[in-house]
């Protein structure tokens, strides 16, 4: 026998690592969660009664519906500035849950997050690691949960996101501002998050076709020093609260001033 020497440097053993680190937090909700400061990866999971997620609903939160990471701007550029103190983890979270706050079918009460701030060479590995492990229905069958508003120019020649469709109620993807529809219907997306849950293999073939296996970011930085935070330099980004919509006269369609 030959068996292959373990290696805890090699890139999936050590988002492996990161990824258990993050499960052994406890679920909070994700209407709650108090500001910290830095980078990190974070699992969302459902607790609700909507029927096409009676799968992985579960008080327990064992399977997430979305997992996800954030860095600080320009990480990715290598344009960022480690003598800032930011909040992204908390702010992409707080981006999360103002998306499910406007879907008109889903209640934040049903949301609970885990999260782990960590150094942001790692984040990227732990997510990949758990994407392809709990295969969260948000990241391999229904794209656009975590789309940022494309601006008003994109608005008006991108297609809506799929996640978009399906639970409807962000302004910027209604119709009036965003016209072209996603390629994927709701009723299509609903036919496929269903063949997931069934472990069809058409549609589990088809999601390893569609896997984006891009190679994470590795060199950025670990972050601002300690002394910082004791020196009272946190600046954490403002959330970006959108303007509660008013409704037009006819057409339901919201307005943004």
């Amino acid at each position: 026998m030959h068996p292959e020497p373990y290696n805890p440097l090699e890139l999936d053993n050590i988002g492996r690592s990161v990824a258990a680190a993050l499960l052994q937090h406890e679920p909070e909700p994700i209407e709650s969660i108090k500001i910290m400061v830095g980078a990190g990866v974070y699992a969302l999971y459902y607790t609700g009664d909507h029927k096409l997620y009676k799968p992985i609903n579960s008080p327990s939160c064992e399977v997430p519906i979305y997992v996800g990471q954030a860095r600080p701007e320009g990480t990715r550029k290598g344009v960022a500035d480690a003598s800032k103190i930011t909040s992204p983890l908390w702010d992409r979270i707080g981006e999360h849950r103002i998306s499910i706050e406007q879907a008109k079918d889903l209640n934040v009460e049903d949301f609970k997050v885990r999260y782990l701030v960590a150094i942001e060479a790692f984040v990227s590995l732990a997510e990949r690691v758990m994407i392809r492990g709990a295969r969260p229905v948000w990241n391999r069958v229904v794209d656009g949960f975590g789309n940022h508003d494309p601006g008003a120019d994109r608005r008006k020649t991108g297609k809506r996101p799929a996640w978009d469709e399906l639970h409807p109620g962000r302004w910027w993807a209604h119709p009036h501002y965003m016209p072209t529809p996603s390629l994927v219907s709701a009723a299509e997306s609903r036919q496929r998050i269903t063949a997931h849950f069934a472990e069809d293999p058409a549609q589990l073939a088809a999601e390893e076709a569609d896997d984006d296996d891009d190679d994470p970011a590795y060199g950025s930085s670990p972050g601002a020093p300690a002394a910082a935070i004791a020196q009272n330099r946190i600046v954490p980004a403002q959330r970006r609260e959108p303007r509660p919509p008013s409704r037009a006269a006819s057409g339901d369609i919201p307005t943004l001033f």
